[in-house]
């Protein structure tokens, strides 16, 4: 197979949360001393990851909520404007405080602690070892109104550090966590300590190391010759030592790996069960007038880089459940995963002139209850939509539109009507991201577009909702530009959760990373903007 050669750089990461570890509680012996730092949640932090509450509460570290943060909780929790995955946060963190408070464990009087007048052993800890108390009764310091919910955080958090900074007591520092990055610049015009919230996010320091799923290796002809001679085209393989890249380490199931040997090209996945770089038998095939690999072309869509190739091998192979496709605006995830799902579920309707290998790969998909579609519901723009007019699927549809783009393009080119037969048969729905929870899916292909846009809570509830008999393809890009909910970044959204946390899984889970834009110059200027 040749495609265009084009450097790529090599992406490596891990994906660690610490653990949450609590101590005896209030039976201990005696109240830890105070670790020195007094940490002030907004309300962001708290939504991206409520269990970060517990984490900060450890070691003595001083907890300051905020009224201004209960209050924006509160209206989270209803607010209709939110999705469900911040509403489910926003409720999670209010009943944690509400134990907190059952427990009498939120206590008045901090400012007695700052002043020196108290000590920690006069404050009853949480169960993790840290103090949690109200926000004490200030005035608010100019130039801040209390119309704006930043500014009277920020204020609280300056009349705290002000007093810290008297030396009265064992505390040393403020420092404010928060998710909100124009909180963040305010307290460094300030001079405020202020951080992003670390706990629960994938410990990488660029989102080029999120897992790719794809490597490339130089090799030797003696490499190429060998995985020549192996065996008949669609079942090659190479063992892993054969390719410098991959010796001594661990290799992950269904890892793409391209080898090149100079103007030529094998693109393989990675069985880790017999530790052996296989042919691929989907993505492409077997060209024997030329002795060579083609892309093989699905209802007219065919792979234009191994990429590409390596997507739709997995996209189409029954025995992977979990498809992940990651990669830039236009790279083709959409149109790729519409193509082989429609596939997967109909066929080919009309005979391409390609190669008689190519027509047919007929195994037994057995998605028999169709197609199931969903996106998280963040709009692009800072302008809300506000009312649907409609019932339910009208509703979704405006949200749906890039599937229902791609299918009418393929139906066109393969005169053939896709949306019109699943919804005659009963095998289409548009789903909800607000409608998931207690839903068993099976037998069923799942598509889910612009992943990056969801939350922690998406994630979890999402992947819950899959049975074996399903198979799901996740679709979305990790550049910050094209992420629109201001509750995530591209360490805490909904597709790095999932690509960090499935990495390696099984060979039940694939990944690819696409790399190329194929809309044309414009768009591919675009990425200069």
């Amino acid at each position: 197979m040749r495609f265009e050669a084009q450097p790529e750089a090599d992406f490596v990461g891990s994906y660690s949360p610490e653990p949450v570890v609590h101590s005896n509680g209030p039976d201990n012996a005696a109240a830890p001393a105070l670790s020195g730092t007094l940490y002030v949640p907004d309300t962001s932090a708290l939504i991206e990851n409520p269990d970060s509450l517990d984490r900060l509460l450890t070691g003595g570290n001083v907890v300051v909520l905020m009224h201004q943060v209960v209050e924006e909780l509160g209206g989270l929790q209803a607010s209709r404007s939110k999705s469900e995955g911040v509403r489910h946060a926003a409720r999670q963190v209010m009943r944690k405080l509400l134990e907190f408070r059952n427990s009498g464990q939120i206590h008045q009087g901090i400012d007695r602690v700052l002043s020196g007048e108290a000590a920690a052993e006069d404050f009853d800890p949480t169960p993790a070892g840290g103090v949690l108390a109200w926000e004490p009764d200030v005035e608010m310091m100019s130039p801040y109104e209390r119309e704006t919910g930043d500014n009277v955080i920020l204020a609280g958090a300056r009349c705290l550090a002000n007093q810290v900074a008297l030396g009265l007591s064992d505390l040393r520092e403020v420092v404010v966590i928060s998710e909100d990055s124009n909180l963040l610049l305010k307290c460094d015009a300030v001079d405020l300590l202020a951080e992003n919230l670390r706990y629960g996010k994938v410990t990488l320091d660029r989102v080029e190391q999120v897992f790719r799923g794809v490597e490339e290796h130089e090799v030797d002809e003696e490499v190429m010759r060998c995985f020549a001679d192996s065996a008949a085209p669609g079942e090659r393989w190479v063992p892993f030592d054969a390719v410098p890249g991959l010796t001594d380490r661990e290799v992950p199931w269904n890892l793409g790996v391209v080898l090149r040997c100079e103007d030529s090209i094998i693109v393989t996945r990675a069985d880790s069960g017999v530790s052996q770089l296989k042919d691929l038998r989907f993505g492409q095939y077997w060209d024997r007038k030329r002795e060579v690999y083609r892309p093989r072309p699905i209802l007219g869509f065919a792979p234009r880089d191994p990429y590409q190739v390596l997507a739709m091998e997995f996209l189409l192979d029954p025995t992977v459940q979990l498809v992940v496709v990651d990669g830039p605006a236009g790279s083709g995830k959409t149109r790729m995963m519409v193509a082989a799902a429609l596939y997967m579920l109909i066929g080919q309707p009309i005979k391409w002139r390609v190669s008689p290998q190519s027509e047919s790969l007929s195994p037994e998909y057995g998605y028999d209850n169709g197609l199931l579609l969903l996106r998280p519901e963040h709009a692009s723009s800072q302008y809300e939509l506000g009312f649907l007019p409609g019932d339910y699927e009208t509703k979704l549809s405006p949200w749906l539109e890039p599937f229902f783009q791609a299918m009418r393009s393929l139906s066109f080119g393969n005169e053939h009507d896709f949306v019109s037969e699943l919804q005659d048969s009963d095998r289409l729905t548009m789903l909800s991201t607000s409608m998931l929870r207690g839903l068993d899916i099976e037998r069923s292909i799942v598509l889910v577009d612009e992943l990056q846009n969801g939350d922690r809570h998406l994630a979890k509830t999402l992947m819950s909702r899959f049975c074996a008999s399903s198979k799901v393809v996740l679709a979305g890009c990790l550049d910050p530009v094209q992420i629109d909910n201001p509750y995530v970044d591209w360490r805490s959204n909904a597709l790095t959760r999932v690509k960090e946390t499935y990495k390696g899984f099984g060979k039940e889970v694939a990944q690819v990373r696409l790399a190329y834009n194929y809309r044309g110059p414009i768009s591919t200027k675009a990425d200069e903007l």
